[in-house]
C-alpha cells in the first residue's frame, strides 16, 4: 500500500514468507526507523506488525512468531497476533542472517561475530557455534535444515563470488564445503538448494540425508534482487509458494579514488555513481568502467584531464568488464546483446562505429588481459560442466578462442605479465580462493601458489617484478624474480581499506605502478528508494522440479 511501501536495505534480506505460505512479512520505513508489515494471503491490505521495529525478518517453524533484528541492536521476536516484542539477546555488529529451529533455538550471524552464534528463542546469552579457520574469514547466512541436525551457512572472506556454501553437523561438529562458489542458499523440500547470484535464482540438487549436492547449478528465475553481501530478496514456503523482490543487484553511490602505496586517497572529480570494473588506459589518460543507471549497465569512459565522462555502449543489454587494447584505440567488453549469453565484443574507444562480436559461446565470458604483443586475449567463462575456466582468444586474422585452463575448480581473472611469459589468476582449488601463476601460454608446465590466507584479482606491476592482489580489505604485494627461475617472494601488506568488491576485478593500477584506482562506497549506502511491488508465485516447486530434476 502507498502508506507502507516496501523498502530495501543494502545488505539484508527484506522479505519472508511463513512456512505454511499464508503470510508475508516485509520491511518499510527509512534507515534507522525500519518497521515490519505483515500481509495475509486472504486479506487485501498489509498491516503494521506492532512492536516489530527493525529489519531482516524470519519466521518461527510454526509461523506464529517473527524474529527480527531491532533498530536498537537487539535480536527480538513478536507474535503475529499482536502484543509487545520480546528481546532475545543483544547483537554486536550488523546482522548477517538468522534461522529459527524446531527445537526453539535460533542460529544467527553478525558482521563482527566471525563464526555462527546460537541462542535459545526464549532468550539468553549467545554462544559460538562455529569458529573461523583463518584471518579474514567470516560465517554468514545460516539456515537450520529439516530435522535440526545440520546447519547450512556461507563462508566468505571478501568478494561474494568467492564465497563457499558449507554445512555443519550439529551431532558431530564436523563442517564440509558443499559448493565452492555461491551464498545464502535455502533448502527446498523438493531436494534442492536455491540461491541468488547476480540477479538470478539458481538451484542445485541436494541430498538431505547425505548432506551432499549433485549435478550442476541451473538458473531458474531471473530479475531477483540480490545484495552485495550475497543475500537475495526471496523466500519460499514449505508448500511451494515463492515471494521475491524484482530488480537487479542493489546498487549504491560510489566514488572513484586513487590510492597510493601508503594508503593515501585522492578522489577523482567524477560525480558519484554506480561504478564497477575500472580500467586505466595504457597511456593513463582515460578510465573505462561500468556505470549502472536505472538498471541499465553500460561501458563509460572518463577523461582524467577534462574531467568528463562519455557513454561508449548503448545497447539495452548488460555491457560490462571493459578492457583496453594495447594501443588504447578500442575497448573489449562482455555483453549479453543479440539475445545471447555474455560473450566478447569490442568497439572503437572514440565511440564511432558499431560494436563487433569477437566470440560466440553459450557460456558467460569476461575479458581480462592482452599479451604484450596484442595477439592473444585471455578471458574467463562459466562452463556448466567445469565451473569457471580460462580461455584464450587469438586476435590474428579471424578471432578464434580455445580453452587454456579447464579443471573441476573455479579459475578466473587471468592477467598476463608484461613480458608475456607468465599468467597470474585466482582459483579455489585449495578450498579457498588463492592467487597462482603459471607459464604462458604453456600453462601445464608449472604452477606457483602466490598468496597465503586467501587472495584474488591479481594485477602485475608495469615491469613484471611485482604482483598485486586483494585479500579481504587488504591490498597485497609479492616481489617476483624470474631469473634464473620464477621465484615469488613473501606476500606483504601494501594498504588496507574498505573498497568495493564485485564480480570481476574491481580496481586497476596506474601505468607507473605507484597508484591504484579503487571504488569507494558512498556514505548513505543504506538509503534506498521505496518500492510498491512484491511478486508471489504459487506452486513454484512444480517449476523448480521441472527445471532441475533430482532423479527421484
Amino acid at each position: 500500500p502507498p502508506t507502507a511501501p516496501f523498502r530495501t536495505t543494502r545488505v539484508h534480506p527484506d522479505v519472508a514468507i511463513s512456512p505454511d505460505g499464508s503470510r508475508i512479512v516485509y520491511v518499510t520505513g527509512p534507515y534507522g526507523d525500519r518497521q515490519l508489515y505483515i500481509r495475509s494471503m486472504n486479506q487485501l491490505e498489509a498491516v503494521l506488525l506492532r512492536g516489530a521495529e527493525g529489519f531482516s525478518p524470519f519466521f518461527s517453524p510454526d509461523g506464529d512468531r517473527v524474529g527480527f533484528y531491532a533498530n536498537d541492536n537487539t535480536l527480538k521476536k513478536v507474535s503475529i497476533h499482536g502484543g509487545p516484542a520480546a528481546t532475545i539477546c543483544e547483537v554486536d555488529g550488523n546482522p548477517r542472517g538468522a534461522s529459527w529451529g524446531a527445537d526453539d533455538t535460533i542460529v544467527f550471524a553478525t558482521w563482527t561475530s566471525k563464526g555462527l552464534l546460537t541462542v535459545p528463542a526464549v532468550g539468553g546469552e549467545p554462544r559460538h557455534l562455529t569458529t573461523v579457520d583463518q584471518e579474514g574469514e567470516e560465517h554468514w547466512w545460516p539456515e537450520i535444515l529439516p530435522g535440526g541436525q545440520a546447519v547450512l551457512f556461507t563462508i566468505t572472506g571478501g568478494a561474494i563470488e568467492s564465497a563457499q556454501v558449507a554445512v555443519l553437523s550439529l551431532e558431530t561438529g564436523d563442517q564440509k564445503v558443499l559448493v565452492p562458489g555461491g551464498s545464502n542458499r535455502h533448502y527446498s523440500p523438493t531436494g534442492h538448494l536455491v540461491y541468488g547470484l547476480e540477479g538470478v535464482l539458481w538451484a542445485v540438487a541436494f541430498d538431505l540425508d547425505r548432506l551432499e549436492v549433485s549435478g550442476e547449478p541451473v538458473p531458474v528465475l531471473e530479475n531477483v534482487m540480490t545484495k552485495i553481501t550475497g543475500a537475495a530478496n526471496f523466500s519460499f514456503s514449505d508448500d511451494g509458494s515463492l515471494v521475491y523482490i524484482p530488480g537487479s543487484v542493489t546498487e549504491v553511490e560510489r566514488t572513484l579514488v586513487w590510492v597510493d602505496r601508503e594508503g593515501h586517497e585522492e578522489p577523482l572529480a567524477a560525480e558519484p555513481g554506480r561504478y564497477f570494473h575500472p580500467r586505466v588506459s595504457p597511456d593513463g589518460s582515460r578510465v573505462a568502467m561500468n556505470f549502472t543507471d536505472s538498471g541499465n549497465e553500460n561501458v563509460w569512459i572518463y577523461e582524467l584531464a577534462r574531467k568528463t565522462s562519455s557513454r561508449l555502449t548503448f545497447d539495452p543489454a548488460v555491457d560490462r568488464t571493459p578492457l583496453w587494447t594495447l594501443d588504447g584505440q578500442r575497448v573489449v567488453f562482455g555483453s549479453g546483446r543479440d539475445g545471447g549469453n555474455w560473450n566478447l565484443f569490442w568497439k572503437a574507444a572514440d565511440g564511432t562505429g558499431q560494436a563487433d562480436r569477437l566470440t560466440t559461446s553459450p557460456n558467460r565470458q569476461a575479458p581480462f588481459s592482452f599479451s604484450p604483443d596484442g595477439k592473444r586475449l585471455v578471458f574467463h567463462e562459466r562452463n556448466p560442466e567445469t565451473s569457471r575456466d580460462i580461455g584464450v582468444l587469438s586476435m590474428e586474422g579471424e578471432p578464434t578462442s580455445t580453452p587454456l585452463l579447464q579443471t573441476q575448480f573455479d579459475e578466473g581473472r587471468p592477467v598476463i605479465s608484461p613480458d608475456g611469459r607468465w599468467m597470474a589468476y585466482d582459483s579455489n582449488e585449495s578450498g579457498w580462493t588463492e592467487v597462482f601463476v603459471r607459464p604462458f601460454p604453456k600453462v601445464e608446465q608449472a604452477k606457483w601458489k602466490i598468496s597465503r590466507d586467501g587472495g584474488q584479482s591479481p594485477v602485475w606491476g608495469p615491469r613484471g617484478r611485482e604482483l598485486f592482489y586483494r585479500s579481504g580489505e587488504t591490498m597485497m604485494v609479492v616481489r617476483i624474480k624470474t631469473q634464473p627461475t620464477f621465484t615469488p617472494g613473501i606476500p606483504e601488506v601494501l594498504f588496507t581499506g574498505r573498497y568495493t568488491y564485485a564480480v570481476g576485478r574491481n580496481y586497476d593500477i596506474s601505468p607507473d605502478g605507484q597508484r591504484f584506482l579503487m571504488i569507494k562506497e558512498g556514505e548513505q549506502a543504506e538509503e534506498t528508494p521505496a518500492r510498491d511491488e512484491l511478486i508471489i508465485v504459487q506452486n513454484w516447486f512444480q517449476e523448480l522440479q521441472r527445471l532441475v530434476p533430482t532423479g527421484e
